[in-house]
């Protein structure tokens, strides 16, 4: 059970590459209007994931090892910059 504290004691930073998670996707979505942490997420919607993925731009960004890596050197980097302390 989720209980909201004065202190978090970690944070879990998590993000997706573009075109890897779409309106429309069957896992759902959320959105400015749809957001809220323990509400329902957007269903999915087939014709909604077509047209999400005809106005993608350039295909989906997929990470790999190499780029994860440097993600995680950034990251920990920035931790270090702005608070002094270092991840894990």
């Amino acid at each position: 059970m989720f209980e909201p504290l004065e202190e978090p004691l970690a944070f879990f930073i998590t993000f997706r590459c573009y075109g890897t998670w779409l309106h429309g996707d069957e896992r759902g979505s959320v959105d400015r209007n749809n957001n809220v942490y323990g509400t329902p997420t957007i269903p999915g919607n087939t014709k909604w994931l077509k047209v999400s993925v005809a106005n993608l731009k350039h295909p989906p960004v997929n990470l790999d090892a190499r780029m994860r890596a440097s993600v995680e050197i950034a990251m920990t980097d920035t931790c270090k910059k702005r608070s002094g302390i270092g991840m894990r």
